[in-house]
């Protein structure tokens, strides 16, 4: 019988921190546009925005969500090292949802009509910040149960 293989502590400490990098890298990357959007919507002129930086917004938002699509699935494929299966579990539901509340934002945004389905939008901002903060104290937590 073969036993199941389970990582290496530092191998799964490094495979996280890049998988990490990488989402923090697209989050950087799409704040400005987020920051142009919630601005509109604050301002309630988001009607008023030229059509080609709506599009510009809602593309950004896309293709964040697909970086977090793959860091998604990259965080699922990652084996851990047994004493951090738990924390492994959580952190890889948690960073589920935060996907998943990614999306529903991005899907907020109709370019057609260029509107902001305002409700939607912002509860997937606030389960955002709940759940990425809720992510980082279990990466956190693993980080220290590697070392």
């Amino acid at each position: 019988m073969v036993k199941k293989q389970f990582a290496n502590p530092r191998d799964y400490a490094l495979k996280l921190s890049q998988i990490i990098q990488t989402t923090e890298d697209a989050g950087t990357a799409v704040a400005d546009y987020f920051e142009k959007l919630r601005s509109a919507i604050d301002e309630d002129r988001v009607k008023a925005l030229p059509k080609a930086e709506f599009e510009e917004i809602s593309a950004e938002f896309d293709d964040v969500v697909a970086v977090y699509k793959n860091a998604d699935q990259a965080l699922n494929d990652l084996k851990a090292p047994v004493r951090l299966i738990g924390v492994h579990g959580s952190l890889v539901n948690t960073f589920h949802q935060y996907y998943e509340a990614t999306i529903v934002m991005a899907n907020a945004l109709n370019v057609e009509q260029q509107t902001v389905d305002l409700p939607v939008f912002e509860q997937s901002e606030q389960d955002q910040d709940r759940l990425i903060e809720d992510f980082m104290k279990q990466v956190r937590r693993a980080f220290q149960m590697v070392m």
